[in-house]
């Protein structure tokens, strides 16, 4: 089955089977003429071996929309609010800091010699930091609904670099088969195994492909466009709007009804000629026959669609510049709400897909990625302040580690723990009120030991 659905794939696409080869020649410079003429006779932009969907196959981008737009990823970009979403979203994620540590008897510690250690501290490829690797990555999932990076190892299938792939670059071959199914993905006309491929998927329907949320709410992206271009097109206008030219005399040339169309436009229309005193002849009268943009509620719209699409993207709208609703009281629930309900379950599929892809197998079980949310915290001395002294009063940290968090040098004799001396050990069977057991003949009631010739005041 797997056979001849691949069979099926690359006689449609015309990809070969990279199976058993060392490394993909996706990124070699020598790939054939014939492949890199390999494209789309409706759409010859788009190579056959980078179809994603039928609409790249016959050229038809965009999702028209009932207001009159075409909605793409792209051009869903042009919205302020879907911009601001998801760089909201994929910064955050970028900028958390990341590590790989190992299971030891006293707890974890970095592993600074791990395969993704090292990638995170010097790079997943030649042209992307670490930050820009993860921000890029989160942006194309939650644009198009699916973000991919091919995994480079070396002969010892070690990873040893990632390199992100656009959506047009890898597309998901899945095969449902019943009780066996079948993953592969086409990378540049190659067939590339999943274990080499990080998917990082928005909602789907089968859990396998993302959807992009830009296409599932085209209508109201495409409104958002819409009003913006109306308002462009409004102000562009001198605010004006549309009007017609009434007399009562009759035009019996053609021409000259052109021309006075003409006239009339390049002298008042246009931002330029805003507000020039307007001259009719021959009895004419101007009537404006627009719809006012207060009565075509244009400020709520473009109000709401902001709202619409924070909701989208489960941003609250203090993130991305709407602050009408929002107060000093709210926007740190807000904040909270932000990290638990939206950042929390990103790093859950990153860490979970990196685990799964980049540690090997015979090291699962000792090592665990971890994501420091404390640096989003880093901005909030007060939170950060009382964090601390709660951890510093229970023993849990050292003055060191403290200087540490803050970029301070350590200092001798700071690296023991303290506790408050108001607080004592529970002793055995004192527990919900529960009477200790009584001492034992001989021993002091108050120091346990018992008493000497040599110091009667022990007793």
């Amino acid at each position: 089955m797997a056979g001849l659905g691949e069979r099926v794939w690359s006689f449609i696409t015309g990809a070969t089977n990279s199976v058993g080869s060392d490394a993909p020649s996706a990124y070699t410079q020598d790939r054939s003429e014939s492949e890199q003429r390999s494209a789309s006779l409706e759409n010859p932009a788009v190579p056959l071996g980078s179809m994603t969907s039928w609409s790249d196959l016959f050229g038809a981008y965009g999702i028209p929309v009932a207001a009159g737009v075409k909605v793409t990823p792209e051009t869903a970009m042009r919205v302020s609010a879907v911009y601001a979403c998801i760089s909201r979203i994929a910064n955050t994620l970028a900028m958390l800091p990341m590590g790989v540590y190992l299971e030891t008897e006293l707890g974890r510690e970095l592993d600074k010699e791990d395969a993704l250690q090292q990638l995170y501290v010097y790079g997943p490829d030649e042209c992307m930091n670490w930050f820009d690797f993860v921000f890029i990555l989160v942006a194309s999932a939650l644009a198009h609904g699916n973000g991919y990076a091919l995994i480079e190892r070396d002969k010892y299938m070690k990873p040893i670099g990632l390199r992100f792939l656009e959506p047009g670059e890898c597309a998901p071959i899945y095969m449902n088969a019943g009780r066996i199914r079948y993953l592969y993905y086409n990378v540049f006309g190659e067939i590339v195994h999943k274990r080499d491929i990080i998917h990082i998927r928005n909602l789907g329907s089968n859990g396998v492909i993302g959807k992009s949320p830009i296409e599932l709410f085209a209508e109201g992206i495409g409104l958002s466009l819409a009003a913006e271009q109306f308002g462009a097109a409004f102000f562009g206008q001198g605010a004006g709007g549309m009007g017609v030219l009434e007399t009562d005399n009759v035009f019996k040339d053609n021409g000259a009804i052109d021309r006075l169309r003409k006239q009339f436009a390049d002298r008042q229309a246009g931002l330029n000629n805003a507000h020039k005193p307007l001259i009719l002849e021959q009895g004419m009268h101007y009537k404006a026959v627009t719809i006012p943009p207060n009565h075509a509620q244009f400020i709520e719209t473009r109000n709401f669609q902001v709202e619409d699409i924070a909701r989208m993207y489960s941003v609250p709208q203090h993130k991305i510049g709407k602050l009408d609703r929002s107060t000093n009281n709210n926007i740190e629930h807000q904040n909270k709400e932000f990290i638990t309900d939206t950042i929390l379950p990103w790093t859950e599929r990153l860490r979970q897909e990196f685990e799964r892809k980049l540690i090997a197998e015979d090291q699962k079980a000792d090592k665990i990625i971890v994501f420091d949310f404390d640096f989003l915290l880093r901005g909030d001395s007060v939170a950060e302040a009382a964090k601390i002294k709660a951890l510093f009063d229970t023993g849990s940290i050292t003055p060191n580690e403290i200087r540490q968090r803050n970029n301070l040098n350590r200092k001798k004799g700071l690296d023991d723990t303290y506790a408050q001396m108001n607080m004592q050990r529970v002793l055995p069977g004192s527990h919900m009120g529960q009477k200790a057991d009584p001492p034992k003949p001989g021993r002091s009631q108050k120091s346990g030991k018992v008493p000497t010739n040599e110091n009667p005041a022990e007793a």
